[in-house]
């Protein structure tokens, strides 16, 4: 693996107050600024793109694995998972790829994989056997029961056990349908009426990763492949967060990056 360099003509210009040998306050000042603002990092992605920042503009060389001993001392260690290579969890964390909603980090809700079949009777909440409640009582209770989301989307509300995919025709973006065994037909009519939709939807557009290279120049496919598995390809949409079609969103503007000079192997693991 090459070494980590900036781009000659975007090096930072040395300042004579500063003692860094380069410019590099200046120049990690710069780049910490762009990250920090970039909305598509979370706290994972900032980690590495500081760490990498850091390492090109205050450590500069040429030799590739002593770069990337630097860029590892400078993520640390994860004490909490000993065995862990941060590295290597960065990196994949930062693999292009789709994630669905309720997979995204504190996307997960029960409420969202309960069945959507139709009610056949308002949802009432029967009260504990033997309770006796009284008058405000069973009037706040009937309040809550109109209120109840099975009542105010007319669903069934219990339960998924069956579940069906559909694909949004322009993003390829997906979504779960949840049915519970009672409504196992419903579920089967569902999966027949987007069969076709689900056939002709493009592969979906990555939504999560794909920061660094928007940064950094390098051969990123070798490096994903690296640092996750073998066989993984890039989406048809490439690799960087910038170039992906995301609707609603007006496309990045091109940004200076920093290179990975390619040449050597890759580190020793």
């Amino acid at each position: 693996m090459g070494a980590l360099n900036l781009v000659p003509d975007q090096a930072p210009k040395k300042d004579p107050s500063t003692k860094t040998g380069g410019g590099g306050g200046q120049g990690f000042a710069d780049l910490a600024q762009q990250i920090y603002q970039d909305q598509r990092a979370d706290a994972k992605s900032r980690q590495l793109l500081l760490a990498m920042a850091y390492v090109i503009t205050f450590q500069p060389t040429d030799n590739a694995k002593e770069q990337w001993r630097n860029l590892r001392k400078a993520l640390g260690r994860d004490d909490r998972h000993r065995y862990t290579d941060v590295l290597r969890d960065l990196i994949g964390h930062d693999r292009p790829r789709y994630v669905p909603p309720d997979e995204r980090p504190g996307g997960y809700d029960p409420s969202k994989r309960r069945c959507i079949g139709p009610r056949l009777r308002p949802y009432k909440e029967r009260p504990y056997k033997g309770e006796q409640m009284t008058l405000p009582e069973r009037l706040a209770q009937q309040k809550r029961d109109a209120e109840d989301f099975r009542n105010t989307d007319n669903v069934c509300g219990a339960p998924g056990k069956h579940r069906v995919l559909e694909k949004q025709p322009g993003t390829g973006w997906y979504t779960w349908h949840w049915f519970c065994q009672r409504h196992q037909g419903d579920a089967k009519r569902v999966a027949e009426q987007v069969k076709e939709q689900n056939a002709a939807a493009p592969e979906p557009i990555p939504n999560a990763g794909g920061l660094l290279p928007c940064y950094f120049e390098a051969d990123w496919v070798r490096l994903y492949r690296h640092y996750t598995w073998d066989s993984w390809e890039p989406p048809v949409y490439g690799i960087r967060a910038d170039d992906w079609p995301i609707p609603g969103k007006e496309p990045v503007p091109q940004r200076a990056r920093l290179r990975l000079v390619t040449g050597g192997d890759l580190e020793d693991e």
